[in-house]
């Protein structure tokens, strides 16, 4: 399944909401039958791809599309 967007607004900034919102797509990934969540983000965006790697998304490739650096990430359901 590919997660097309997350947004927060800036007044819940770092309160765990991205976080939940993420765990959430997880689930119903998972209960959907889908075995990987999908997702990609640009390159300068390095504050949620830290958060990704921290829970569990691995980076598989980094592309330019439409002028877009890109970095792509996957993470396996269990």
């Amino acid at each position: 399944m590919l997660l097309a967007n997350v947004a927060v607004a800036p007044a819940a900034r770092g309160t765990g909401m991205g976080r939940s919102l993420l765990e959430y797509a997880e689930r119903a990934a998972s209960a959907a039958g889908y075995g990987v969540l999908r997702l990609y983000t640009h390159e300068t965006m390095t504050e949620n791809i830290a958060l990704y790697s921290r829970i569990g998304y691995t980076e598989t490739h980094r592309a330019e599309e439409n002028g877009l650096k890109r970095v792509f990430m996957v993470k396996h359901l269990t």
